[in-house]
């Protein structure tokens, strides 16, 4: 799978997580958006939502639903307060990631 492909399914699973989630932002990141992926990577999928009760339930609710799509994505759920550039992983994000959707004025 190439970069193009992995784009492809992760705006796929992006979509079909807006039924049930208000999506203010999402970004592909890892190796495939750094082009570093091989056979074994898996899609990394970072989604910015408003309101998260409880961020562990979230994402494994998001890994239940990523069978409808690809079972090789990874979704990591971020609630809007919690993504800021102080934090490593959402920096890290920022400066390699591909933007997939966004709905932030």
């Amino acid at each position: 799978m190439d970069k193009g492909e992995a784009l492809r399914i992760a705006g796929k699973y992006v979509d079909s997580l807006s039924s049930k989630y208000v999506i203010l932002q999402a970004f592909m990141f890892g190796s495939f958006a750094k082009g570093t992926n091989h056979s074994d990577s898996d899609i990394d999928i970072a989604i910015v939502i408003n309101n998260v009760a409880d961020i562990i339930d979230t994402q494994i609710d998001m890994m239940k639903l990523r069978r409808k799509v690809d079972l090789r994505i990874e979704p990591h759920p971020f609630a809007i307060a919690d993504f800021n550039i102080e934090n490593p992983v959402v920096n890290e994000i920022l400066k390699s990631g591909i933007l997939i959707k966004n709905n932030i004025d």
